[in-house]
């Protein structure tokens, strides 16, 4: 990792990139969910219908997110990332032109295997371009941006698709032509810096190479994480995708008031993310920022379905995003703090907990919406917070890795 002295103000330009890719990341994803009314009615589409085409790109991201770290290791961090995006943006804007669910499901498979494939590289490009030093701070800001993503989509998406003429179709190519202005400036002025160390090194063999995946899934401190964030998106990504059309349908509100509502809970997030990665930053802690900000997300996500008077919604919603981003600053540096660490394993390690989270975030809305036909929604989603336990239990067992705990340890001694 670069030291103080060795640190370039390029990097600068490619934290930019990277900000904008989150941002287009999580427009894209969830770009369905506020006008999913809209496509269920176009394409005459069974609510267990809707949450797939939603939840597919998890499963998707679940699947390839490992080989993106495997394309990452062989071809190297940029290829990685321009394959993924460029995939992303093309099959966003070709979803625009979907006549059917067949369709409109297989561009959003290619969507998601692009997503899965650019999970691995921004964790890689921190650590090679940023000084460690300055980790939490970047971390704080990227997990900010994905937020910043999801308050677009939600406050943004309604009154877009209602400015083109109530179409759907249009407002995945609009979008699909942001992504791939992203992609275009990645393909211009995207860079790697290597690490002068690493390159003076002697050659890894092939085989230890191919034993980086085993011991880092390995690792206990990885398998907690992974457990932990498929219970967390389980949850997260049930609400984000059934929150509009729950409030539409319990609530009574308007396509516009419920995306309005439901962009209270990003817009929470954001603070959160900055919050949470301030607070890991300065006290150099991480876990008072993981396990007891997922009780957030718990409660809130109770009071969200619970409670009737909207005031007392919203404020659920601001403890969902709370619990949502505030922990992601304090998870991505605590596993680049993991003894051994490197780039490149850390981004296999990070894609490996994603792999493992975005398959509980397939599984919640499609099995979710399936249930909703027998049950209702709202039992549905009440039940779901079984899940919400899974990553206060886990994080809590998780080391203390920041420079902070030495402090822990002194006071503890005396």
């Amino acid at each position: 990792m670069p030291t103080r002295n060795e640190l370039s103000p390029y990097r600068w330009a490619i934290e930019l990139l990277l900000l904008l890719t989150l941002f287009v990341q999580t427009m894209t994803w969830l770009a369905p969910a506020p006008i999913l009314g809209p496509i269920i009615k176009s394409l005459n589409l069974s609510l267990g219908d809707a949450g797939l085409i939603i939840s597919v790109i998890a499963l998707c991201i679940a699947i390839f997110s490992m080989a993106g770290a495997v394309v990452m290791e062989k071809l190297g961090v940029l290829r990685a990332m321009l394959a993924g995006i460029w995939l992303m943006a093309i099959a966003e804007i070709l979803s625009g032109y979907s006549g059917s669910f067949r369709q409109l499901l297989l561009w959003r498979v290619l969507e998601g295997i692009g997503y899965g494939v650019i999970i691995a590289p921004p964790g890689a490009f921190t650590m090679q371009w940023f000084g460690e030093h300055e980790w939490p701070y970047i971390n704080m800001v990227n997990a900010s941006f994905g937020y910043i993503g999801l308050a677009a989509v939600y406050s943004m998406t309604a009154p877009v698709y209602l400015a083109l003429g109530s179409s759907w179709p249009m407002v995945l190519r609009y979008y699909g032509i942001g992504c791939a202005a992203v992609a275009i400036l990645w393909t211009i002025l995207g860079r790697e810096r290597k690490n002068p160390a690493l390159e003076a090194a002697a050659p890894v063999p092939s085989a230890e190479r191919r034993s980086v995946l085993g011991e880092v899934a390995r690792m206990r401190e990885i398998l907690l994480l992974a457990i932990g964030l498929f219970g967390g998106m389980w949850v997260f990504q049930l609400y984000t995708a059934f929150l509009p059309q729950y409030f539409r349908e319990y609530r009574g509100l308007g396509l516009s008031e419920a995306s309005a509502m439901t962009a209270v809970l990003p817009l929470a997030g954001i603070l959160a993310a900055f919050g949470g990665g301030m607070g890991t930053g300065i006290t150099g802690l991480r876990k008072p920022f993981m396990w007891p900000i997922g009780i957030c997300t718990l409660f809130g996500c109770a009071g969200a379905i619970l409670l009737p008077d909207p005031m007392l919604i919203r404020a659920s919603l601001v403890l969902v995003g709370i619990g949502a981003a505030g922990s992601l600053a304090a998870i991505t540096t605590l596993v680049m703090e993991l003894p051994g660490m490197s780039p490149e394993k850390m981004g296999t390690g990070l894609a490996f907990i994603w792999s493992v989270g975005y398959a509980g975030a397939f599984v919640a809305p499609f099995l979710g919406g399936a249930m909703a036909a027998s049950l209702g929604l709202k039992t549905v989603m009440i039940l779901s917070l079984a899940f919400q336990f899974v990553p206060i239990v886990t994080m809590y067992l998780l080391p203390e890795t920041g420079p902070g705990r030495s402090r822990i340890q002194v006071a503890t001694a005396s």
